[in-house]
C-alpha cells in the first residue's frame, strides 16, 4: 500500500486492543473523521461511549482523500432541485455550509484555510451543464459566480466557483480532536479491534461481537467504518457502488494554486496545494474493474509533468468510496433498532463524513434536526433512483457471472509482484508472488456475496468488483463490507444481513 502525505506528516496517539468485555451506552464503530467527531461531539453528554477501529485510529479512508472541505460536489445541486426540489437541496447545501463552519470554530492547529472552490470545463459541449448548476446554486443562495479564466496552466472555457470554500490537514484536525477526547473521562478508544457481527440480547441491548472473542455491550451500535460491516436487512450494498481514485503530491510545480479544482469531464482531474505540495487526483473507476491500475498513477504523474512541469513526486495514493444511487449518503438508523449507519459519501468526505456525525449525534439524543429525513437510509424516491439501481445492479450481476465463468488456463509463471487467477478442481484461486520469490496462494471469492476478486497491481490487493471489499495479497481484509479475511482453502460467503 501506498502512504498518503496526510499519514507520512501525522503524530498519532496510541491505543490498546480491546482484551476484555466492555459495556457503554453507545459503541462507535470505526475511528475516522465520522467517527472521532462524533465521540467529541458526545463527550459532554454523561454517557459511556466506546470508539473501536479494526485498524489504527485514522489509518482508514480519511487519511487517503484529498482534504477539501467544500459544499460544491462537482455538479449536484441542478439535480438535487429536480428529484428532491428546493427545500432539500437546499438542506444539503447548508448541511455541506454547517459542516465547514464546525470545522473552522474549533480553531485546531491543521493548516486550515479558506479557499475558492472551482468546476471547470475545457469543452463547449458541456458549459450548459456549468450554467445550469449556476442557476441552481444562486438559487440556494451559494456565493458563486461564472468565470472563463483561472490561474490553472491551460485553457478552458468555463469555471464555476463557490467562494468561502476550505482546505485542511485532516489528519492533524482529527488528532487535535482525540487529544481533547483523552480529557474525556466518558470516552474510550480501542484500535485494531475488529467488530463481526452484532446480536440483540433480550433486554433490548445490543451485543457487538470482535474478531478476538470479546463483546462490548451497549445500548446503541453506531457503524461510521465507511461501509456498514452489519446490514440488518437494510440491503444497502445494493444502493451504494464503490469508486476508485487516484492521487499524487508533488513538489516543484510550475506554480503553486490558490484555489481548488475539478474538471467536470472524464478522466477526472482533482487539484489543490498543501504548502510546497501540489496534490493532483483523478482516474476514477468502479472498484475491482480495472486491469492495470499502475496506468492510472501514470496518467496522473504525465498530467502534473505536461502541465506543472514537475518530476519530483514524493507521494502517491489511491483513495476508496461509496457513491449512493441518488448521489445523498445514507445517515440514520437501520430499521426497527438502535443500529445506526453513515455510508456513501460520494468522494466529498470531509464534509459529508462531518454532516454526518452532526446528524448522528443529534439521532442518537433524542434531538430534532432538520437533516434526518434528508439522509434517511430508507428515504424513497423513484425519480432520482430506479434508472441507477437497474444499471448498478446489473454490473454488480455481471461481475458476478463474468468471474463465475473465466476458464482460461494459467501458468505460475509469475515475476515477483505479479499474480494470476488459476482454475482448481475446488474453484478459482489467485497466486501472488512477492519480492522475495515467496507465493501466496488464496480463494478468490469474495466473503461478502460471492464475487469472484480482482488483482490491484498498484497496490498488490485483491478487489471486489460488486461491493468495494479489498483484501491484502496475505488475505486480511483491508476494507468491508466483507468481515472475513480470505483463506487457502474455501471462504466462508457470509454477508451478515441479519
Amino acid at each position: 500500500m501506498n502512504v498518503p502525505l496526510w499519514l507520512d506528516t501525522t503524530t498519532f496517539p496510541k491505543y490498546s486492543t480491546l482484551n476484555r468485555d466492555e459495556e457503554a451506552n453507545i459503541c462507535i464503530v470505526g475511528a475516522g473523521i465520522t467517527g472521532v467527531t462524533l465521540a467529541y461531539l458526545l463527550r459532554n453528554s454523561g454517557l459511556k461511549i466506546v470508539l473501536i477501529d479494526s485498524d489504527k485510529v485514522l489509518h482508514g479512508t480519511t487519511a487517503y482523500t484529498t482534504a477539501k472541505l467544500t459544499a460544491q460536489h462537482d455538479l449536484v445541486y441542478h439535480d438535487l432541485i429536480k428529484n428532491y426540489g428546493e427545500y432539500n437541496a437546499k438542506l444539503y447545501g447548508n448541511a455541506q455550509q454547517a459542516a465547514i463552519e464546525f470545522v473552522a470554530s474549533l480553531n485546531i492547529d491543521c493548516d486550515f484555510e479558506y479557499k475558492s472552490s472551482y468546476v471547470y470545463t475545457q469543452k463547449k459541449g458541456s458549459i450548459e451543464k456549468l450554467e445550469q448548476e449556476y442557476t441552481a446554486a444562486k438559487q440556494l443562495g451559494f456565493d458563486c459566480e461564472l468565470v472563463t479564466e483561472t490561474e490553472l496552466p491551460y485553457p478552458i472555457e468555463k469555471a464555476l466557483v463557490f467562494h468561502n470554500q476550505a482546505q485542511f490537514h485532516p489528519l492533524k484536525y482529527l488528532v487535535g480532536l482525540l487529544n481533547e477526547l483523552e480529557k474525556a473521562a466518558n470516552v474510550t478508544i480501542y484500535e485494531q479491534t475488529t467488530a463481526m457481527e452484532i446480536l440483540t440480547l433480550e433486554d433490548e441491548r445490543y451485543q457487538l461481537k470482535t474478531s478476538n472473542q470479546i463483546n462490548i455491550t451497549a445500548q446503541k451500535i453506531v457503524q461510521t467504518c465507511h461501509f456498514p460491516f452489519y446490514d440488518g436487512l437494510s440491503l444497502l450494498f445494493s444502493k451504494i457502488e464503490a469508486k476508485k481514485s487516484y492521487l499524487l503530491a508533488a513538489k516543484k510545480a510550475s506554480q503553486k494554486l490558490n484555489g481548488m479544482y475539478i474538471s467536470y469531464e472524464e478522466p477526472t482531474r482533482t487539484l489543490r496545494q498543501y504548502q510546497d505540495y501540489l496534490i493532483v487526483g483523478g482516474e476514477n473507476h468502479r472498484a475491482g474493474s480495472n486491469d492495470d491500475t499502475l496506468k492510472k498513477y501514470e496518467n496522473i504523474q504525465n498530467f502534473a509533468e505536461e502541465q506543472f512541469h514537475t518530476t519530483d513526486i514524493s507521494y502517491k495514493w489511491s483513495s476508496q468510496d461509496y457513491e449512493t444511487i441518488d448521489k445523498i449518503p445514507f445517515i440514520g438508523a437501520i430499521k426497527n433498532s438502535e443500529i445506526y449507519v453513515a455510508t456513501g459519501y460520494q468522494k466529498w468526505g470531509m464534509t459529508n463524513g462531518t454532516v454526518a456525525a452532526l446528524l448522528l449525534h443529534d439521532l442518537l439524543l433524542a434531538k430534532d434536526n432538520p437533516w434526518t429525513h434528508l439522509f434517511d437510509p430508507y428515504r424513497t424516491n423513484l425519480k432520482a433512483q430506479v434508472k441507477d439501481l437497474m444499471v448498478y445492479n446489473g454490473k454488480v450481476a455481471y461481475e458476478f457471472i463474468k468471474g463465475k465463468l473465466k476458464t482460461e488456463a494459467e501458468t505460475l509463471k509469475l515475476e515477483p509482484g505479479m499474480a494470476k487467477i488459476i482454475q482448481t478442481d475446488e474453484g478459482k484461486y489467485g497466486v501472488y508472488k512477492d519480492e522475495a520469490g515467496e507465493l501466496y496462494t488464496l480463494d478468490i471469492t469474495c466473503p461478502h456475496l460471492g464475487c469472484e476478486l480482482n488483482f490491484n497491481r498498484a497496490e498488490a490487493t485483491w478487489d471486489c468488483p460488486c461491493h468495494g471489499s479489498r483484501f491484502s495479497y496475505k488475505g486480511a481484509i483491508i476494507e468491508g463490507p466483507a468481515h472475513h479475511s480470505l483463506t487457502g482453502s474455501k471462504n466462508k460467503v457470509d454477508p451478515n444481513l441479519f
